[in-house]
């Protein structure tokens, strides 16, 4: 991925940066980690970004899907707005 120019982005708990904030319009690669554990230290240091979906109330962690969804959603809104 590296050699293609396409940044890689870790959903982490830990991330210092909202989800919405990175520019998602180049070559962009999103790691998702299970609801149950997350994505391994070792998997996440891979990522040039860690972000993080804010949540409310007592919710820990999305489920995988959602969280990817939300995600490839934002990459495309960016996209369309150019």
């Amino acid at each position: 991925m590296r050699s293609g120019n396409i940044r890689i982005f870790a959903a982490h708990l830990e991330g210092s940066v909202c989800y919405d904030e990175p520019d998602y319009r180049a070559g962009t690669a999103f790691l998702i980690g299970n609801e149950g554990n997350g994505l391994t230290e070792e998997t996440a240091s891979l990522a040039d970004m860690n972000i993080r979906i804010p949540m409310k109330g007592q919710v820990e962690s999305l489920n995988a899907a959602m969280a990817a969804g939300l995600l490839m959603y934002e990459a495309d809104r960016q996209r369309r707005r150019g």
